[in-house]
């Protein structure tokens, strides 16, 4: 006889080991990856729900940040070269010409207003 099963709730399956298992690794990523056959990038997702490992949100570069990202677009106004400033901060040109053009760093432009919203109920 068969019988026929209907599923009223979706269930998943959720694999992440506990935290305790995990702090041992925050030093040693691809330890834990080879442990629990996942990839690395897996094993930062998990460090990163459990909050052990912070994001970066430097977009990958470690050499600028917001305060620099300003002094190179004043360099750039003032008439040097990507190239020299490239040098100067020793990062890659491309780099450089994304600050620049305002793709990486964003600045707010003169165009864009800043809005204060504030509720009382």
């Amino acid at each position: 006889m068969q019988q026929n099963l209907i599923f009223d709730t979706y269930y998943t399956f959720d694999m992440r080991p506990p935290k305790e298992k995990l702090e041992p690794f925050v030093n040693d990523r691809q330890a834990a990856a080879d442990k629990y056959h996942v990839s690395e990038r897996t094993v930062s997702r998990w460090m990163q729900h459990y909050g052990i490992l912070e994001r970066k949100n430097n977009m990958g570069c470690n050499k600028l940040d917001a305060n620099k990202a300003h002094e190179i677009r004043v360099k750039r106004s003032e008439g040097s070269t990507m190239k020299e400033l490239a040098e100067e901060f020793e990062v890659t040109f491309s780099t450089i010409s994304r600050i620049v053009h305002n793709i990486n760093y964003k600045e707010a432009s003169k165009d864009t207003a800043q809005v204060r919203v504030v509720y009382n109920p």
